[in-house]
């Protein structure tokens, strides 16, 4: 396996305050590629933080998972377009023009990514939401859908990961949440590889 680039590396400020999330990234920005805000950090010190991370001239990415009616995800794409995050999500099933407004809305620098299936959910829970053809089936067909509409790349497990490389090529983002080190609790995330697996 070849060592990862810098670069690579995205870290989830999943903690509670915004002074431990500056913490991390002040000690951090120099071997990690971009900070990860999710929903937990950002509807608690959101501005806060972000502005802290500009301060600091670190790539975010802004992980808000956005799914909606198209007018209104277009809209709080735009929203953001004060913060240059980096990357920012958006839900793939949401649909074609979903997609394509909020791509309309995004900023030069931010890159669109289109979750496709959350890392959380098993086999068995994408069966039972009614996806018969399967997490990679489905992931595909997410994916599909999010190049077409514009998008910069998506989200996946690392377990469609090389897929997904062969549909985007080189021009797409593939970020894969769910890469644990070996023995690490995997917290509420089914579909994981190692480090080395990935």
């Amino acid at each position: 396996m070849g060592k990862m680039k810098t670069g690579q590396i995205i870290l989830a400020l999943d903690v509670d305050t915004a002074e431990e999330a500056l913490l991390w990234a002040k000690r951090l920005k120099e071997r990690v590629g971009t900070f990860k805000v999710g929903l937990q950090l950002y509807l608690r010190h959101g501005h806060e933080v972000l502005h802290g991370l500009a301060s600091l001239g670190v790539p975010v990415f802004l992980d808000l998972k956005f799914h909606d009616i198209p007018n209104t995800v277009a809209q709080a794409v735009a929203a953001t377009a004060v913060w240059r995050p980096r990357f920012l999500t958006l839900h793939a099933s949401g649909g074609r023009e979903m997609m394509e407004a909020a791509a309309g809305k995004a900023s030069a620098e931010t890159c669109l990514l289109g979750v496709t299936v959350l890392t959380s959910l098993s086999e068995e829970n994408v069966r039972e939401i009614g996806w018969q053809e399967g997490a990679a089936g489905l992931v595909g067909r997410l994916s599909s859908l999010a190049k077409s509409a514009g998008l910069g790349g998506l989200v996946c497990s690392p377990h469609e990961a090389k897929t997904e490389r062969v549909r985007w090529g080189s021009q797409g983002e593939i970020v894969t949440p769910g890469v644990r080190p070996p023995g690490s609790d995997k917290g509420d995330q089914s579909r994981v590889m190692t480090p080395e697996e990935a």
